[in-house]
């Protein structure tokens, strides 16, 4: 095959991460699921589903590597490490990322995410002086470490099918191929490798009594082959049955005189020809295994790295969320963000991450939840935490006290089948602090249950909804109506209700059903947010609507057919509202950004995505924003992403100003901006020179922070000195200054 050409980036790294500023992003991924491990003198690197990490061997320390960090993907199958150190990544979707700790740089080759291919996966990277043997879905390429070009790629080896999926190499004085279909060895005195001729091939089932082969290695001056038969070892031109034939290896190493090789949930040594087994765990899957010149083996696995030493086994993952799975999420008062992960057998409990720390709750770590299954999750203005469980009613948290809502101890009741089974889809409270709890196929033919703060108790039916109805996302309006949606099963649509001031009279209640008949776009609701301005938007598979007056829900006049127009035809999956207004929508293609105005896209008019951000997917599953820092959490398939902006909660009124940086570098040619923090809503900002001239006025975003440019009001960078950044609120009646040093180079 044609040498495919190389191309490659540069990009700045830093393995620790501070503070955030605007616009950096930050990943939270879960580690646990490690495909691939290497082991250097000092480190363990580990590549998983959520990004790389490093476990330090002397000090027991993690750093981890995501997309925020320069990646190309989280979602890493394959590892090495070079003679120059530099640890070398491959990904699921064909991206090679090296990075180069010595350059506090990462390196980027391209060419085989980019190929026409419909499988591009990196399955092993085995690396023999300064050869890199890549091993990929269609095929074999060969890299040259040193100068990071593709010397050579081969999709066609002997008489094994084109295109066969590359497992594993190993090179001796030859190169030696296991592949899906059988292994390729190369012929004595050949240097055409890209001729089929040049190879000898060994089919499976003929050559080779397996249906499988995972791992080629060296051991002993030997080839050895790990099966779904046991160990072959290759003998004169033949492979024969060598250690534990029956047995379906996973994958091999090296250390010292002894072979490391490991079953789905075994470790063994061999070592002077006797077979031993050291561990072994059914509750984990092993996937790969790594040792350490003095025999630390480290085996990857569904549940982090198992360190195997003397006898004594330790589980090594760095700290994050315990899964993937991000279906709902809120932020409480105090800056927590809390997690819902999911419906059924797909939950795995519910998480919360106070900036710098996860801690995962499920079944195993708090005995009396009553399952793992928590579909949503809502922090409440009195500092409650309301999970919505599915099946086991509501659980409460707030002042480090735990209370459970179920079938048992109140009036909630479940299915048909199983009245004590109680799938809440959604909880929220009214102005009045009263609990409202949206249950999903309830027996009593009752959507919604409100819980006072008097600890009454009511239920209401919605007129029109009958029989077994999926009820969903929920919101309360400023008039205390509360909206829910009907998905999947049921009378799919929106539906609104209010009591009108009186739990007991059902006489005087509002409610009603709109769908596609009438005002909707579409019956299949994703998702409701309440902006600023007490516009109701509703995410649909096919964009927005808008309800401009929720109090006339019924009037087309109520309804607007401007807003959100952006989104026309898009799947939307999530909505969220940040502090300026500005609204948040996730699809299936990204996060677009529109305006407090709903009409244009911020972001030079894109979404983010995986491909123009560190977004790890896509898919957008769930937003939310930390108000009071600005906080965006974008929840996806492969992580959870957290990205700095400028959108804060405005202060109550001003006590001080704060600039950074300060002093304030100016550079012609090279723009940049100091942060303005400490705003009221809606603030202005006007720079005076010492002298009290006035050298710029400056439109605030509206929120907590603005940002001067270190421009005059002719658009010219100032000269060095010493400036007065004086505030005000919207009337211009109070005011509040700080100084700032200008340094023009």
């Amino acid at each position: 095959m044609r040498t495919l050409k190389i191309s490659y980036l540069f990009i700045l790294f830093s393995i620790s991460i501070g503070a955030q500023s605007t616009g950096q992003w930050q990943i939270h991924s879960d580690m646990k699921s490690i495909h691939s491990a290497v082991a250097g003198s000092s480190y363990i690197w580990a590549a998983t589903s959520g990004g790389a990490f490093r476990f330090g061997l002397t000090d027991s320390s993690y750093s981890i590597l995501t997309k925020a960090d320069g990646l190309n993907s989280q979602a890493l199958t394959a590892i090495g490490v070079d003679n120059q150190n530099k640890v070398w990544f491959g990904s699921l979707e064909g991206h090679i990322n090296i990075l180069d700790t010595k350059e506090n740089a990462i390196y980027k080759i391209v060419d085989i995410f980019n190929s026409n291919k419909s499988k591009k996966q990196i399955n092993n990277i085995y690396i023999k002086g300064d050869t890199l043997f890549a091993s990929i879905d269609f095929g074999l390429s060969l890299i040259n470490t040193k100068t990071l070009s593709i010397n050579d790629s081969f999709l066609k080896l002997g008489n094994l099918s084109a295109e066969s999926k590359v497992l594993s190499v190993v090179k001796t004085n030859l190169i030696y191929v296991a592949t899906e279909n059988g292994v390729a060895v190369q012929k004595a005195n050949t240097t055409n490798l890209s001729a089929p001729e040049s190879w000898d091939t060994y089919p499976l089932q003929t050559s080779i009594s397996a249906g499988s082969i995972s791992k080629i290695i060296e051991f002993n001056n030997q080839i050895l082959l790990a099966s779904s038969n046991g160990i072959f070892r290759y003998v004169n031109k033949s492979w024969q049955s060598f250690i534990l034939p029956g047995n379906q290896i996973v994958d091999m190493c090296v250390s010292g005189n002894s072979l490391f090789f490991i079953t789905n949930a075994r470790l063994y040594q061999y070592t002077n020809n006797q077979t031993a087994v050291l561990f072994s765990n059914s509750n984990f899957t092993f996937n790969s295994i790594t040792a350490t010149s003095n025999q630390i083996i480290y085996i990857s696995s569904n549940n982090g790295l198992i360190e195997y030493q003397n006898g004594k086994v330790k589980n090594r993952f760095p700290n994050g969320p315990s899964s993937n799975s991000f279906v709902n999420l809120s932020i409480d008062l105090f800056g927590n963000l809390w997690v819902a992960t999911g419906k059924d057998v797909y939950g795995k409990g519910y998480l919360k991450y106070d900036g710098k720390i996860w801690t995962n709750y499920d079944t195993k770590t708090n005995s009396n939840l009553p399952s793992n299954a928590y579909y949503n999750v809502y922090a409440a203005q009195d500092s409650s935490i309301y999970l919505s469980n599915w099946g086991g009613g509501v659980t409460i948290i707030k002042n480090n006290a735990i209370e459970f809502l179920n079938a048992d101890n109140s009036p909630l009741v479940g299915i048909q089948a199983n009245p004590k089974f109680v799938p809440v889809t959604d909880c929220k409270t009214d102005s009045k602090g009263n609990l409202w709890i949206a249950v999903s196929q309830s027996a009593s033919q009752k959507q919604l249950f409100v819980l006072t703060k008097q600890k009454q108790w009511a239920s209401f039916n919605i007129n029109g909804l009958t029989g077994p109805n999926n009820t969903d996302q929920m919101v309360i309006d400023q008039y205390d109506t509360k909206w829910f949606t009907v998905t999947v099963v049921g009378q799919l649509g929106l539906y609104y209700f209010n009591e009108n001031k009186t739990l007991t009279n059902l006489t005087d209640d509002i409610q009603g059903y709109i769908n596609s008949n009438n005002f909707l776009i579409s019956n299949s609701i994703s998702s409701l947010a309440l902006d600023r301005r007490g516009y109701l938007w509703i995410g649909t598979n096919v964009g927005v609507n808008v309800l401009i007056d929720p109090s006339k829900p019924t009037s087309k006049n109520s309804w607007s057919t401007s807003l959100g127009l952006a989104l026309r035809n898009q799947n939307v999956t999530c909505i969220a509202i940040d502090p300026l207004d500005n609204k948040w929508i996730g699809t299936n293609v990204g996060v677009f950004v529109l305006s407090s105005d709903g009409i244009q896209v911020l972001n030079n008019g894109e979404p983010y995505n995986s491909n123009n951000s560190s977004l790890p997917g896509n898919d957008i599953k769930s937003i939310t924003f930390d108000q009071k820092n600005g906080i965006v959490y974008i929840g996806t398939d492969n992580g959870l992403a957290a990205l700095q902006t400028s959108s804060m909660q405005p202060v109550q009124s001003f006590d001080k100003l704060f600039v950074y940086p300060n002093p304030f570098e100016l550079e012609d040619g090279n723009p940049t901006t100091v942060t303005i923090d400490g705003l009221v809503k809606n603030s202005s900002v006007k720079i005076f020179n010492v002298s009290g001239e006035l050298i710029n006025e400056i439109n605030t975003p509206g929120g907590r922070i603005g940002f001067w440019d270190g421009k005059d009001k002719n658009k010219k960078l100032v000269p060095s000195g010493i400036y007065i950044i004086a505030a005000y609120d919207e009337e211009a009646s109070k005011i509040t200054t700080t100084k700032i040093a200008v340094i023009r180079k």
